[in-house]
C-alpha cells in the first residue's frame, strides 16, 4: 500500500481510467480495465484486506449475480451466498463506509475473506457494487469516497461500453450476411433463366406422356415429376422475388390439402429410404389467405431436413405431420425419430447460412427461406420440445372471416 494520493490526483487517476473505457474496442478489454482499476487503488493508497466487484443483473422479474476478485488470474464466478446483502447494497445506489450488518453478513464476509471484516467501503453503479473490505476499523477519508464514487461511474460507462460493443458487433454480423444474400441474389438472378429453361422442358415432357395411355404405376411416376417440375419452377420464381424484393400475389387456399399433396410428393421418396410418414390431420380447417407455393415450399423443405435427420442415425425411420387449430391459429407440427436439435444451437438454426450438414451438401438457405416466408404471412416458425426426435412447428394465423371447409 504506497502513500495516500490527494483528491487532485485521484482526479488524474480517475481520468486515466475513462481514457481507457472509451478506448478499448473489444469486448474482452473488461479484463484489462478490471486490472487497471485495482492498480487505481493500490495507486492511490486506499487500505484494504480484500476487494470485490459484483455485477446484478435484473431481467423478468428473475436476478443474478456473478462475482470478481479483481486479481490478475481473477475471472468471474456466480454468486451464490450473501447476495442478499449485494443486492441490499446495490439498491441503495450510494457510496458509503460502514460495519458488517449483524445479521449475518460479518459472518459470511469472515468465510469469503478469510479475516474478520470490521469495515466495508462500497459504491454501486447501474449494473453492481465495488467494494473494499478492511480488518480494522480504520478513519475512512472524503478522498477515499470520492475516488469510490468516481469508480462506480467508470464501472457504469465500461458496462455501457461493453453493451455498445456487443450490438456494434452484432451489426457488422448482420451487415456481413446481408452482403452474403445480396451476393446470393444476385447469382440467383443470374443462373433463375438457365435453370427454368432445363424446368419448362421437363414440365413440357412430362405434360405430353400425361395424354399418353400409361399404366397406373407409370402414371402417378409421371405426375409425381410432372407436379415436382412445377413445385421447382416455383421455387426458383420465389428465390428470384426475394432477390428482387417483390412481393407475391396471395389467395385463399386450403392448407390441409396443400399439406396433403406435399406428402404425396415426397412419399416415393421416403419409402425408399425406409422412412414411414403418418398423418394426423383434422377436417374442417379454415382456408387461409397464402401464397401456396412458398408454404408447400416450407413443408417440403422441413419433411426433407427430417428425413436427412433420420438418415444421419437409423436405416428406417418415421416422421409425424400434425395438423390443427390452437388460439386462433392453423399449427403443423413435423416430428421425427432423429437425433433432435440440440438446444444450444435452436437459436441459430434459421439465420442465413447456418447448417450442420457438410458444404457440399446444403447452402444453408432453406430454414432462412422459410422463416421469412412465415414471416411475411405474419406466422411462427420454431422448435418445439419432444420426447424424441426434434419437432418442428409451422403456425399461420386464422383469418376470422375465413370459410370452413369439409377436407
Amino acid at each position: 500500500m504506497g502513500k495516500h494520493c490527494g483528491g487532485n490526483a485521484n482526479e488524474d487517476l480517475l481520468r486515466d481510467l475513462r481514457l481507457a473505457v472509451w478506448r478499448h474496442k473489444e469486448p474482452e478489454g473488461e479484463f484489462v480495465i478490471l486490472a487497471q482499476i485495482r492498480q487505481t487503488l493500490d495507486h492511490a493508497g486506499v487500505a484494504y484486506d480484500g476487494c470485490r466487484l459484483y455485477r446484478v443483473q435484473a431481467d423478468n422479474g428473475e436476478c443474478t449475480m456473478r462475482v470478481h476478485p479483481l486479481t490478475a488470474d481473477g475471472d468471474w464466478s456466480p454468486l451464490t451466498e450473501g447476495r442478499q446483502w449485494v443486492l441490499r447494497a446495490w439498491k441503495s445506489a450510494a457510496t458509503c463506509y460502514r460495519a458488517p450488518s449483524r445479521h449475518g453478513e460479518g459472518a459470511w464476509l469472515a468465510q469469503q475473506m478469510r479475516c474478520n471484516v470490521k469495515a466495508i467501503l462500497e459504491t454501486t453503479f447501474d449494473q453492481g457494487v465495488l467494494a473494499v473490505y478492511r480488518k480494522e476499523s480504520i478513519a475512512c477519508s472524503d478522498a477515499d469516497v470520492g475516488l469510490f464514487k468516481g469508480l462506480g461511474e467508470v464501472l457504469s460507462g465500461l458496462y455501457y461500453r461493453q453493451e455498445d460493443l456487443a450490438q456494434l458487433q452484432a451489426k457488422e454480423a448482420q451487415l456481413r450476411q446481408a452482403q452474403k444474400l445480396q451476393v446470393m441474389g444476385q447469382l440467383t438472378t443470374e443462373f433463375a433463366d438457365e435453370i427454368n429453361q432445363h424446368l419448362e422442358v421437363i414440365i413440357g415432357e412430362t405434360s405430353l406422356l400425361r395424354e399418353g395411355d400409361l399404366t397406373p404405376t407409370v402414371g402417378d411416376g409421371v405426375q409425381a415429376v410432372y407436379e415436382a417440375g412445377l413445385q421447382a419452377r416455383s421455387t426458383s420464381e420465389q428465390l428470384l422475388g426475394y432477390a428482387r424484393q417483390q412481393k407475391t400475389q396471395k389467395e385463399w387456399i386450403n392448407f390441409t390439402r396443400l399439406v396433403q399433396e406435399t406428402v404425396r410428393l415426397m412419399r416415393r421418396t421416403l419409402l425408399q429410404d425406409q422412412i414411414k410418414i403418418v398423418e394426423a390431420l383434422a377436417p374442417n380447417l379454415p382456408y387461409i389467405k397464402a401464397h401456396a407455393g412458398q408454404l408447400q415450399q416450407i413443408v417440403l423443405n422441413l419433411i426433407q431436413n427430417s428425413r436427412d435427420a433420420i438418415k444421419q442415425v437409423r436405416d428406417a425411420g418415421q416422421i409425424a405431420l400434425r395438423l390443427s387449430t390452437h388460439q386462433g391459429w392453423i399449427v403443423l407440427e413435423i416430428e421425427d425419430n432423429g437425433p433432435g436439435i440440440p438446444e444450444k444451437i435452436r437459436a441459430d438454426i434459421f439465420a442465413p447460412f447456418f447448417t450442420t450438414k457438410a458444404s457440399s451438401q446444403h447452402s444453408g438457405l432453406g430454414l432462412s427461406v422459410c422463416a421469412g416466408i412465415v414471416c411475411d404471412h405474419h406466422g411462427r416458425l420454431f422448435v418445439a420440445d419432444c420426447a424424441q426426435g426434434a419437432c418442428v412447428v409451422l403456425e399461420l394465423p386464422i383469418n376470422p372471416h375465413a370459410a370452413l371447409v369439409d377436407n
